[in-house]
């Protein structure tokens, strides 16, 4: 987000939450793309090394059965000896999977640790989430920050605001359709 930040200009860009997730995007997508590779590939080579998957994917959809080398140096107007030589430099991709062991002592996978997405979390929605909640009343601001950021219960947050769990409950619903409402015209 703070590369966002640094890198935004407002003069090529109308606005910032779509630059912002498409920068937070693709950081990560850049990192794996430039450490996954356990020798250095410059990106021509990174360029060829798709292009002979497509063209290794298609001609094998196409000739019912696995291409040969000259076979795909041809439409790739590449020699043979530089066909071997991409595929010994993809060959150096790490691939991670997520079933690997997270760890020496450990029976977790690399995806047991991974969050699951929470239901609709839009990126661009959670960048406004903030500002939103910033405009509600402050009685259901204070409700709604106990509430998702505090994770109290609605019998916790009557106790602490001095008022009914019922009263909690309208509260609550109403600010929530409040953010509803705003997060559809924002």
């Amino acid at each position: 987000m703070i590369a966002a930040v640094d890198r935004y200009d407002p003069a090529k860009s109308t606005s910032f939450v779509p630059f912002a997730v498409a920068s937070v995007v693709g950081e990560p997508k850049r990192y794996l793309r430039d450490t996954s590779w356990r020798l250095h590939v410059p990106r021509p080579g990174k360029e060829q090394i798709l292009q002979l998957y497509r063209a290794a994917d298609e001609l094998r959809q196409a000739l019912g059965r696995s291409p040969t080398t000259r076979e795909l140096a041809d439409p790739l107007h590449l020699t043979e000896p530089e066909v071997l030589e991409a595929w010994e430099a993809a060959e150096t991709r790490i691939g991670l999977s997520l079933d690997r062991p997270a760890g020496d002592d450990t029976d977790q996978s690399l995806g047991d640790l991974m969050a699951a997405p929470g239901p609709r979390e839009e990126p661009e929605n959670l960048l406004v989430l903030a500002d939103l909640i910033a405009e509600l009343p402050e009685l259901e601001r204070q409700i709604v920050v106990l509430r998702f950021y505090q994770d109290l219960n609605q019998d916790d947050i009557a106790a602490r605001m001095g008022c009914s769990q019922m009263q909690v409950s309208r509260l609550l619903r109403r600010a929530l359709d409040r953010l509803r409402a705003q997060l559809v015209e924002a």
